[in-house]
């Protein structure tokens, strides 16, 4: 059945979320930047990447977290475990490894030859025995916690965090077991960095009333429609910190004769197509109403990762805070493997149309910081399809006042 689309009974479902305008102070006040990277980024669960990309013993990443101007060291054990140490060579404080990925049975540092292990220990030390006191236990690479969930790497910063992964994903994280994100094997990846509030990224990838006016050009056709004249979405759904919206397809929408070469030969349904692939049979937490009209989720990881869903497709965003108007934007879509040039040529047709629609998102943001830098939006008044904007204010809200009421 087709979801009905509501004018007004999103946000109602939600009264401790209210209904007035909201502060703007938080999108751009130095001040509390600094404060939410203490409460929220060096407390939460983070992610860093996909087993895949270190299927064998040895295979490694670096990862650089520019937020803390940090690098994080991933690697694949010989036990087959994963782990997740600082770069940090304990010697002089160099960077073990340079390389952004490989694969390698010991990391040997380029400064003076401190070798460690793939279980970070300290393996080797040249001539040793000229140091006065060196305790080899003590000097292995400094461990980070890193847990799994359906093949996603996370680490948490805190010496010890508040929750485990499964508890600190909750709901949101089981309703979402069972995709099959492993068969996004064909990945492609754009990044760049944006002069606006991590927040304001993430917002304007978790709301649908600007697709009508921003996407006229590109999606408006298949993710909203004639039907659809306001951008609405089928549903909203809250789960702890985290969040995520249904959006609509025009399954009646005909598509040009180049998109209908691509469209048909595609290993699977683009996610601009506003089609579904029915083969694929969806876990709990997506198109969770069921709706026929369904065409993917986007959902919200808080504090930093999105995953938009589809059932042919995926792709994530993650924003990296540089400071109160800056951060860096990372995209990287997984779609099934192509086996012919055909489908080949259905997935770069997948990838031109998204770029070209992410690139319209990101052209308002710059603009809108200004405005709040200038102090020229001092509230912003919330429609109800951007439920999931007004969420992500008061969890942000909460996460810094219960940290900084127990500190």
């Amino acid at each position: 059945m087709s979801a009905q689309l509501s004018s007004a009974d999103l946000t109602l479902r939600y009264p401790e979320l209210g209904t007035g305008p909201v502060p703007t102070d938080i999108y751009w006040q130095p001040e509390f930047y600094e404060r939410e990277l203490d409460a929220i980024f060096r407390r939460a669960w983070l992610c860093l990447g996909r087993v895949e990309e270190i299927p064998e013993p040895g295979d490694y990443l670096v990862k650089e977290i520019q937020t803390f101007d940090m690098s994080i060291l991933v690697v694949k054990g010989k036990d087959a475990e994963i782990r997740a140490f600082h770069n940090v060579c304990q010697h002089r404080g160099n960077h073990v490894e340079l390389k952004p990925n490989g694969n390698c049975q010991v990391f040997r540092c380029p400064f003076h030859g401190w070798a460690y292990g793939l279980d970070g220990k300290l393996a080797g030390v040249p001539d040793a025995e000229a140091f006065y006191d060196l305790r080899r236990e003590e000097k292995g690479l400094l461990p980070i916690h890193l847990d799994i969930w359906e093949g996603f790497i996370f680490i948490n910063l805190s010496e010890q965090p508040d929750a485990t992964l499964e508890e600190f994903l909750g709901e949101h994280g089981r309703d979402l077991v069972g995709y099959p994100f492993h068969l996004g094997t064909s990945t492609f990846e754009y990044q760049g960095v944006v002069k606006c509030n991590w927040k304001c990224m993430v917002d304007s990838f978790c709301e649908t009333y600007h697709v009508p006016v921003l996407h006229k050009n590109s999606v408006t056709d298949t993710l909203a429609g004639p039907n659809n004249p306001f951008g609405r979405l089928i549903d909203v759904r809250l789960k702890g910190p985290h969040r995520t919206s249904s959006v609509v397809g025009n399954m009646s929408y005909q598509p040009n004769p180049v998109q209908g070469l691509a469209f048909q030969y595609a290993p699977g349904p683009s996610i601009t197509s506003g089609n579904i692939d029915e083969s694929v049979t969806l876990p709990k937490g997506l198109n969770e109403t069921r709706a026929d009209n369904w065409s993917l989720d986007s959902t919200v990881f808080f504090p930093n990762l999105i995953m938009v869903i589809g059932s042919g497709m995926y792709f994530t965003h993650q924003m990296w805070p540089l400071g109160p108007n800056e951060v860096v934007w990372q995209m990287r879509g997984y779609l099934r493997a192509a086996s012919n040039a055909a489908q080949r040529f259905g997935q770069e047709n997948s990838l031109v149309e998204l770029r070209d629609a992410v690139l319209e998102d990101g052209n308002t943001l710059e603009r809108i910081q200004r405005s709040l830098n200038q102090g020229l939006i001092k509230e912003f008044i919330f429609h109800d399809h951007e439920l999931a904007l007004r969420h992500h204010y008061h969890t942000v809200i909460e996460w810094v006042e219960r940290y900084e009421s127990v500190r």
